[in-house]
């Protein structure tokens, strides 16, 4: 970098907001979204009490507030660049991650970066704004509109002139100017991590090595299933010797397993049948009305607002489809019931579509090759299928799942309505299904393959304008009720002296369990917001054994009971026995076998021998490959497959235990192999290191600060 970059005198673009004392209000939607995905914000105040903490960064506590004023100045972004956007859960719950990830981001890489000492100076700022090197950010919110080319004079007379009466403009442009460079200071940390990389001959000579080199080689092995259990006996104390040696493998994080009950609320018959009543009556009124159909669909409280244009085909649900399209105008038609929803149409008006519309179905026949030969074969073997359907031996829709593998594998080839010039079918195929009449098949090729198709409509050009009345069938108050009390039975019941499962069912109810519940994940099996089970779980005064209050969770009555309280750190034996019991027996029988081996092995000379001294087989490797620890008749170890590789050719191993059985390797030879250019397989493996790794140093960075969040307190 040029000299003038570490200068620390006022920039041109300082000296243009001092003259001028405006500064920028809203640079743009490009800039923004570059700010938003790539750049942070610094954290707030912190409270004295952790009481108000949504969760903890390198040992700090955060706020609400803090978090809070991060997700709404985030909102407020998103709200001013997007006018009349409706912010629906969705959206809220993934900008208050996204604020999330910029306090953590911030909080802990800023502080790298400060280490690292990376700066942007005002001469370099100068220089990606208004100099030489205008960045692409700002380039793309100041592009001329007729050559769509970045204007700079357009951007200075903007920085001087345009904003000038403007009294917030000073504040919005410092807050542009200070994430903007916290956005260079982030690119520069991650080219800085890229640069690092750097793979040497010897590491590009040894990977193709090993990604490349395979052995010959003959096993001679015992499995630990030939010894059997009953002959072995584990005691507490081989188990704990065994965690403590293994301890690293077995380190766990906080923890919670649950057992509980779950009732879905569900319509009774007496509110579908409300519902139905409310659907007649509803077609009662509409027919008498004199209000015109968008005031009445309005003032009826429908679910679907008035919709005034005319659809084509393929535009209602299929079950009332021809229903609408062959009645007359004016005719109420209903009532329909379409998952839960009751709907009652009537027919405003019908019209003339500018372009055709066809239902069809089609089966795929891939064309394998590029030849006019291969395209003959496809549809040589289209019309021989073709001939099958007819004869009875077959049917459409059960070659269609067979053969598709686009979304009409799912529906026996059934494409729904097609209209011109909306391609999401080739258009040859359309082409021909527009003139083939309705139950006639063609055979067209296209660039997806040979297409077996027949139109199951006629072509149509009607449309429909069509008001509807929509509410959705939810459980009464009084069904609600019924499933409440159910559950306050089961709490109540638990009081007694049966165990959770036997109080389940003896009520006809199952029992559900979820395992290893943490506090930063808190997905739960079977439950669809872990949120309000975990503020219950890791709660300060809920410990193993405490049984819930009834919790309201989307429609759903949940009871819970903690099963298992794991603490961060070692194990307890129990909590893992039947993950390590197999493995120390194995260990105690690898003890029982390597005797009978060494005596074998003392007798022979060559793998067939010692086969037959163990009464065993020979398994012959022929391309043992690092890249898999897959070993006939023995199947995947990797002890085994690694000592393949550590023993020169034409030599014996060493009795080795693997994690199958114990075993002997015979390596007979090297195979060959071509050996890539290594210049390629340098720049491979940099590309890869530096995807791979870049990533790594983040998870690195965070798995450091322990990060905790608990924001599932505040929010749902």
């Amino acid at each position: 970098m040029s000299d003038k970059y570490n200068k620390e005198e006022p920039s041109v673009l300082q000296k243009i907001q001092n003259q001028t004392g405006c500064l920028l209000l809203v640079i743009g939607v490009a800039m923004l979204a570059f700010v938003l995905t790539d750049l942070f914000s610094s954290g707030g105040s912190l409270f004295s009490s952790n009481r108000n903490s949504v969760g903890s960064i390198a040992g700090e506590h955060v706020s609400y507030d803090e978090f809070n004023n991060q997700y709404e100045s985030l909102k407020a972004a998103v709200l001013q660049n997007n006018p009349g956007i409706q912010m629906n859960e969705m959206m809220v719950e993934q900008y208050r991650q996204q604020a999330w990830d910029m306090l953590v981001e911030s909080k802990v890489q800023e502080q790298e970066y400060a280490k690292l000492g990376l700066t942007i100076s005002p001469a370099e700022l100068e220089d990606l704004t208004i100099g030489e090197h205008t960045h692409p950010q700002i380039q793309q919110s100041f592009r001329d509109p007729e050559t769509n080319e970045f204007n700079k004079s357009r951007l200075i007379r903007f920085l001087k002139e345009d904003v000038y009466a403007n009294p917030e403009a000073k504040e919005s442009w410092a807050q542009f100017q200070k994430q903007f460079e916290k956005g260079l200071i982030t690119e520069k940390y991650g080219k800085l991590i890229q640069s690092s990389f750097y793979t040497t001959d010897l590491e590009a000579r040894n990977n193709a090595k090993e990604s490349n080199l395979t052995y010959n080689a003959s096993l001679v092995a015992v499995s630990y299933e030939s010894v059997a259990d009953s002959t072995v006996t584990v005691t507490d104390s081989d188990l704990s010797s065994y965690l403590k040696e293994h301890a690293a493998e077995y380190e766990q994080e906080e923890s919670r397993d649950i057992e509980f009950i779950s009732l879905k609320v569900i319509p009774s018959k007496e509110d579908s049948a409300g519902m139905l009543n409310w659907a007649k009556e509803s077609m009662e009124r509409f027919s008498t009305t004199k209000m015109d159909d968008s005031t009445f669909v309005s003032l009826s409280n429908s679910e679907t607002p008035y919709n005034p244009t005319y659809m084509v085909r393929g535009s209602f649900p299929p079950e009332v489809e021809n229903d609408i399209f062959n009645a007359e105008v004016g005719s109420i038609l209903g009532p329909y019931e379409t998952g839960g929803v009751y709907s009652v149409y009537k027919i405003s008006d019908v019209g003339i579509d500018t372009a055709r519309s066809v239902k069809g179905s089609h089966i795929v026949f891939r064309i394998n090759g590029a030849s006019a030969q291969d395209t003959l074969t496809a549809m040589s073997d289209a019309r021989e299928l073709l001939s099958k359907i007819r004869s009875g031996q077959t049917t459409f829709e059960e070659e269609a799942k067979q053969r598709n593998f686009d979304a009409t594998r799912s529906t026996g080839g059934d494409m729904g309505w097609i209209r011109e010039g909306n391609y999401t079918y080739p258009k040859e195929l359309v082409d021909k299904l527009m003139t083939a009449g309705k139950g006639n098949y063609v055979v067209v090729k296209s660039d997806r393959g040979v297409h077996l198709a027949k139109a199951t409509s006629n072509v149509s050009r009607k449309t429909v304008k069509a008001a509807a009345l929509s509410q959705t069938l939810y459980a009464s108050t009084a069904t609600d009720g019924s499933y409440y009390r159910q559950a306050g039975d089961f709490l109540t019941k638990l009081n007694g002296d049966k165990s959770f499962e036997e109080v389940a069912e003896s009520m006809g109810l199952s029992k559900r369990v979820a395992s290893k519940i943490n506090e930063n994940e808190r997905r739960v099996a079977g439950i669809s917001n872990g949120n309000i089970v975990a503020r219950w779980l890791f709660a300060d005064d809920t410990d193993e054994g405490d049984i819930s209050s009834i919790l309201d969770i989307d429609d759903t009555y949940i009871v819970a009971r903690v099963s298992k309280v794991r603490e961060a750190g070692m194990p307890k034996v129990d909590d893992i026995r039947d993950e390590i019991e197999t493995k120390v027996k194995n260990e105690i029988k690898a003890k029982q076998i390597i005797p009978k081996f060494e005596a074998a092995v003392a007798k022979s000379s060559d793998a067939e021998t010692l086969a037959k001294e163990l009464g065993t087989i020979v398994s012959v490797v022929p391309a043992a490959s690092l890249q898999s620890g897959n070993i006939p008749y023995v199947g995947q170890d990797y002890i085994l497959m690694g000592t393949i590789f550590g023993t020169p050719p034409g030599k014996r191993s060493e009795i080795v235990q693997g994690t199958s059985g114990v075993g002997v390797v015979y390596v007979n030879s090297e195979n060959q192999y071509d050996i890539p250019d290594l210049q390629s397989k340098k720049i491979e493996m940099n590309s890869n290191n530096q995807q791979r790794y870049a990533g790594k140093v983040n998870q690195a960075l965070m798995k450091k600060a322990e990060v905790k969040d608990t924001r599932y307190k505040f929010y749902d």
